[in-house]
C-alpha cells in the first residue's frame, strides 16, 4: 500500500503509521523532519520489507531506505521455476492474507471452494457467517 504522510502530522500519528504498516508498504513524506522520525520509529519497530521515502514537490524521491531482513535471499525467484512476475504475485497475496488475519477474517477451505469466515465465530457451523469466495477455478480445493 502506499502511504502519503501529511507534512503536519504528529509524532503519535507518525507511530500509527508503522505500527499498522505491512510489509510491502510504501511510505511518502515530503518533510526531513518527519523522515527521521518515521525511519528511526521504523527501526525501533524492527519492520521488515517497508519502504520509506523523503519526496520533493515535484514528486522526486530525495531519500529512501528500505528494511529487509539479512536472512532472507534475495533471490528466491531466481532458485524456484516460479517467473519473478509470478513471484511477485505471491507476494501481494501474502500481503492480502496479513491484512485478512489483522481485520479478523479466516479463509476456509473446502473440497470445492473457499469461504471468508469472521475470525470470532467459534462454531463450526459456518453457513450463516461465510461468505464465498470467487477464485475464478484459481482454488481447487483438496484432491
Amino acid at each position: 500500500m502506499l502511504i502519503h504522510v501529511k507534512p503536519n502530522a504528529e509524532i503519535d500519528k507518525l507511530k500509527k503509521i508503522v505500527a499498522n504498516s505491512n510489509p510491502g508498504d510504501n511510505i511518502n513524506v515530503s518533510n526531513s523532519q518527519q523522515f527521521e522520525q518515521l525511519k528511526r520509529l521504523i527501526i525501533d519497530a524492527k519492520a521488515i520489507d517497508l519502504k520509506l521515502s523523503l519526496i520533493d514537490d515535484d514528486g522526486y524521491v530525495l531519500k529512501q531506505i528500505s528494511t529487509k531482513r539479512r536472512d532472507l535471499k534475495p533471490d528466491t525467484a531466481k532458485d524456484s521455476d516460479f517467473t519473478a512476475r509470478q513471484m511477485t504475485v505471491i507476494s501481494a497475496l501474502e500481503r492480502v492474507m496479513t491484512l485478512l488475519e489483522k481485520e479478523g477474517v479466516n479463509l476456509v477451505g473446502y473440497s470445492d471452494e473457499l469461504v471468508a469466515t469472521i475470525s470470532d465465530d467459534t462454531s463450526l457451523q459456518t453457513s450463516e457467517l461465510a461468505i464465498d469466495i470467487d477464485t475464478r477455478g484459481i482454488y481447487k480445493g483438496a484432491l
